[in-house]
């Protein structure tokens, strides 16, 4: 996920979402298979994003009020359609974007967040996919496939 390796007057974050080791489209999973690895730019933006949206506020014991409440809702099969996923979704993205502001002080342009799309939403019997397309001020875009075990 390491975008550059040229950090200088940047912020970074450790990177613990992870994808494959190629170009092109891969799953993100969370590990540390890459300990200590560094990211910036906008995949930082995106890791920052998709940690706060599946994490179920109330579940990080230093900040009750981190995360949403929309990975409980999948899970336990409050959200069952295309429609209340993407009415719970939008109803959470500007809690995230604000987070997102709120913690990236003094962003570069590819680390500024312009807008983020539900593109689509599939679902399995054991594992739902959304994908995020996530635009940036600098006019870059990174297309996100997020796999969601639902099992």
């Amino acid at each position: 996920m390491t975008v550059s390796q040229n950090y200088v007057g940047k912020n970074v974050d450790i990177c613990v979402l992870e994808t494959g080791a190629f170009a092109g489209p891969a799953d993100v999973f969370v590990g540390w298979e890459q300990s200590g690895t560094v990211i910036s730019g906008p995949y930082k933006i995106v890791q920052k994003f998709v940690k706060f949206l599946l994490t179920e506020r109330g579940t990080v014991p230093s900040n009750a009020t981190y995360g949403t409440s929309f990975i409980g809702k999948l899970t336990t099969g409050r959200i069952s359609t295309q429609l209340a996923l993407s009415l719970e979704f939008y109803a959470d993205l500007p809690e995230i974007l604000n987070y997102i502001d709120s913690t990236n002080l003094n962003p570069s342009p590819d680390e500024t967040l312009s807008k983020v799309t539900l593109q689509s939403f599939i679902v399995s019997s054991d594992s739902a996919i959304m994908k995020l397309l996530f635009e940036f001020k600098d006019s870059s875009t990174i297309l996100t496939p997020v796999n969601i075990p639902t099992i």
